[in-house]
């Protein structure tokens, strides 16, 4: 069998895209990680502009309650406060994530501080000083206890 020039030209042009495959593949490996960085990055930042949203609805809300004398601040309730100014804070607030007032004033008024949750960030906020705290949380271990049976 005689080999012709055709045949190494091809090989060579198989190798060529071949290595260019592989090329782009490292790129795209290597990118990946960076790509997904700056897209939590860009959550936390969504998470957080709502959680400053829902600071503005939470004092509105409690300033509306103590003008009115009716209470604002429930422990016992959903999210910590009364469930009219739940209904009403996330009206105002148009989060789509959920909120608890961890602290308030003695009054019951003024919130200190509130956790505030969207999807797998949450934000804590302070009042003194004025700080947000940004965390982002992975489950690393989820476990479901089905009612009825005696495993731990």
């Amino acid at each position: 069998m005689k080999i012709t020039a055709k045949h190494p030209i091809k090989y060579r042009r198989v190798r060529f895209a071949l290595s260019v495959i592989v090329l782009l593949l490292a790129i795209l490996a290597a990118g990946i990680p960076g790509a997904l960085t700056l897209m939590r990055r860009a959550d936390a930042q969504v998470a957080l502009g709502n959680a400053k949203s829902l600071r503005i609805a939470l004092q509105a809300a409690s300033t509306r309650c103590y003008a009115a004398d009716i209470p604002f601040h429930d422990a016992s309730e959903k999210g910590g406060v009364t469930e009219e100014v739940w209904n009403q804070v996330i009206t105002d607030s148009r989060v789509p994530g959920d909120f608890w007032v961890l602290q308030t004033a003695e009054d019951g008024y003024q919130v200190y501080r509130f956790l505030y949750q969207e999807g797998d960030f949450w934000v804590l906020y302070c009042q003194d000083p004025l700080t947000y705290q940004v965390s982002y949380q992975q489950p690393l271990i989820e476990t479901l206890r089905q009612e009825g049976r005696n495993q731990p």
